[in-house]
């Protein structure tokens, strides 16, 4: 199997509002897609399909923004 592929556990699931927000906060944080899968518990694969789909359509930029504009100041 190939690992860009390996089984998880929402793996082939509907992405949720939420997923969306978590994956849009960790393209904000420039975390490394090994880690972002893991934390969505989906392969690698699938997480870069969906930055590319939401950059395509513009959608990626917009809800990295909408994480910002929530994140708290860590002052």
């Amino acid at each position: 199997m190939d690992i860009e592929d390996r089984p998880d556990l929402n793996i082939g699931s509907p992405w949720s509002e939420m997923d969306l927000f978590d994956l849009a906060n960790c393209v904000r944080l420039r975390q490394p897609i090994e880690e972002i899968a893991g934390f969505l518990c989906r392969s690698r694969r699938e997480v870069r399909d969906m930055v590319d789909e939401l950059g395509k359509t513009g959608k990626l930029g917009k809800r990295v923004a909408e994480t910002a504009a929530g994140a708290k100041d860590p002052r």
